[in-house]
């Protein structure tokens, strides 16, 4: 466990309005019960989104083609003028198939995943455009928002020893902190750490965990869940992989705390506290780049609740992380690094640009975020933190 864990994000693309941009905004729903479609992709050659809690997205492309799909439905493929002619609304039809037809294979499947991890993701450096939402909250109440658009320089996906750089190319972020408090101070994680939360676990150690319940997501989409072999382990989480069985690349990932440990949990001692976390989550999506035949993570969402014991008072942190790749293998010619990927995330300094931010409609502030914003702050009890 890490003293900074995971966080949640909800995300879609953050990419400036342009004349030679296509834009479709749409919602995306089931066409049998209606229901929205959360974390759809939608994308063609050049760039990638994602739905958000609604259903809805907001896509730019200068390429006219769009792909829209999401396991289990059929995909939807189309164009910018084909959809713009069409109501706000477009659903997705879900696959109709027979578990009974879908011959389960007796290979491991997990070790499959494995044994093509070289030849489905990418092995050498390469450079991924990215969009970041970060929310802290203290016992239900905003105090830390930050949005980031940004590149990120990678010496390969999975591994144990990865490197990382980063280009951050536009920065929002408001905040407060309490003066002269420091035993219940949460600091973000870094973007070191943070993306190595979103490369870690992807692969599982057989040794320690037990894969087992297989289940049919679609004809080509089998569901392996896992759990630690050790059931008493607290630093273990359950979930499940989503594997391709036509190339077995693993396509989602969910990992979270097992709900039977959490009374193992120990804390850490802080100063005059102690913390220790009660919940963590994390889920991912991966999909494959037309251009080079390899598979990104394109969507990532983590969450952690954090309980601190401080003088007598117990407080709960709530912070959340959702990251976006926009662009996959884009240009590594122009990479630029120039930020300390090893500096926690709220102290990071990159200068407010006003016009990016109001012209861009993918990382809209909430009600909830305006407000917190907005309203005056007690400056004798807290600090407030702004690069605008």
């Amino acid at each position: 466990m890490k003293k900074n864990i995971i966080a949640v994000l909800t995300y879609i693309t953050l990419i400036p309005l342009s004349f030679s941009q296509n834009t479709l905004s749409k919602y995306l729903a089931d066409k049998e019960t209606k229901a929205p479609l959360k974390s759809a992709t939608i994308h063609n050659a050049n760039d990638y989104t994602v739905t958000n809690d609604d259903g809805h997205f907001v896509f730019y492309s200068t390429n006219d083609s769009i792909t829209i799909k999401m396991l289990g439905y059929e995909t939807l493929k189309s164009t910018f003028k084909a959809l713009s002619r069409t109501k706000d609304t477009l659903y997705l039809i879900p696959k109709p198939f027979q578990l009974d037809e879908v011959t389960l294979s007796n290979k491991n499947i997990i070790q499959e995943a494995y044994n093509h991890a070289t030849i489905n993701y990418p092995m050498e450096p390469f450079v991924e455009d990215f969009f970041l939402r970060c929310i802290l909250k203290r016992n239900g109440e905003l105090v830390k928002i930050e949005d980031f658009s940004g590149r990120i320089k990678r010496d390969k996906l999975f591994g144990v020893k990865k490197e990382y750089a980063f280009q951050i190319l536009n920065m929002r972020k408001f905040g407060i902190e309490k003066k002269g408090l420091r035993t219940d101070d949460f600091e973000l994680l870094s973007l070191d750490g943070l993306f190595d939360w979103y490369s870690n676990y992807f692969f599982l150690d057989p040794k320690e965990y037990r894969f087992s319940f297989l289940k049919v997501i679609d004809e080509t989409h089998h569901q392996v869940s896992h759990t630690s072999k050790n059931e008493e382990d607290y630093l273990k989480g359950i979930g499940f992989f989503i594997i391709n069985t036509d190339d077995y690349a693993i396509k989602e990932r969910l990992y979270k705390i097992n709900p039977k440990v959490i009374d193992k949990i120990p804390f850490t001692k802080k100063l005059a506290g102690k913390y220790r976390a009660i919940n963590y989550y994390l889920r991912e999506k991966c999909e494959k780049d037309s251009k080079n035949n390899k598979y990104f993570i394109s969507n990532g969402v983590m969450t952690q609740k954090v309980e601190l014991y401080t003088q007598g008072e117990r407080i709960v942190y709530d912070v959340s992380f959702e990251l976006i790749v926009t662009h996959p293998f884009s240009d590594l010619s122009t990479f630029k690094a120039n930020v300390n990927d090893k500096k926690e995330l709220f102290k990071l300094e990159v200068p407010y640009n006003k016009e990016f931010w109001e012209t861009q409609n993918q990382l809209p502030l909430t009600n909830e975020m305006r407000d917190f914003i907005n309203k005056p702050h007690n400056t004798k009890e807290y600090r407030v933190i702004s690069n605008f």
